[in-house]
C-alpha cells in the first residue's frame, strides 16, 4: 500500500523587523519590564505598518551570570537565533538589544557571529551596559547605540544598582528612533 503524500509544512512568513532582546538580571519573563515594554511601544509606533517581532532571549538572568560577564548560555542562544533568522529571512531587518546583564549577553552574542551574519544585523542597542567601553566586532561597532545614565554605576562596571539604572524606559523613544534610522 502506498503512503499518502503529505504537503510540506508552509514556511512561516518573515517579519519586516526582528528585535532580539536580552533582559536584565532578575527581571521576569524573557523580555523584562524596565526597558522592553516602552521600547516595543515606541518602535512599533515609529514603524507603523511594518511587522515587528520582539523575541526575548531565554536565559537565567541571575546575579552570577552578571558577575561572570554575562550568561554564556544566553549569549549562545542569542547568536543562534540571530543567525537562524538572518539565514531564513533574507529581507528582514535584524536588531540586537539588551539591558544590564542583557547588554553583556548582547556583546558576547555579537562576538559569536560570523562576519556574514554581522553584516545582516542592522542595529545593536544596549541600555545600562557594563561593557559600554568595549567595541563590538566588525561592522557592528558603527551600527551601535548605547544608553548609560549619569549615576548608573553598572555602566562603570560597579555591581551597585541605583535609581539611574532603573530609568532606561525613558530612553525608549531615542532608541526606537535610532533603530528606524538603521532599518
Amino acid at each position: 500500500m502506498a503512503m499518502p503524500i503529505t504537503e510540506p509544512a508552509p514556511r512561516q512568513a518573515c517579519a519586516d523587523v526582528y528585535v532580539f532582546f536580552a533582559r536584565g538580571t532578575t527581571e521576569l519573563g524573557t523580555l523584562g519590564m524596565v526597558v522592553d515594554p516602552p521600547f516595543q511601544t515606541a518602535l512599533q509606533a515609529l514603524l507603523g505598518e511594518k511587522s515587528v517581532v520582539f523575541e526575548g532571549i531565554d536565559y537565567p538572568a541571575q546575579v552570577t551570570g552578571f558577575l561572570t560577564g554575562g550568561d554564556a548560555g544566553g549569549s549562545i542562544t542569542m547568536a543562534k537565533r540571530v543567525t537562524s533568522i538572518s539565514e531564513r529571512c533574507l529581507s528582514s531587518k535584524i536588531v540586537m538589544s539588551g539591558y544590564s546583564q542583557g547588554a553583556q549577553v548582547t556583546h558576547n552574542a555579537a562576538n559569536r557571529l560570523s562576519a556574514a551574519i554581522q553584516n545582516r544585523v542592522n542595529a545593536v542597542i544596549t541600555f545600562g551596559d557594563p561593557f559600554q567601553r568595549r567595541n563590538l566586532p566588525g561592522v557592528l561597532q558603527n551600527r551601535r547605540d548605547t544608553f548609560c545614565n549619569v549615576g548608573d554605576l553598572i555602566c562603570t562596571s560597579f555591581s551597585v544598582i541605583l535609581a539611574p539604572h532603573l530609568a532606561y524606559g525613558s530612553d525608549a523613544g531615542a532608541a526606537a528612533s535610532f533603530v528606524v534610522e538603521c532599518v
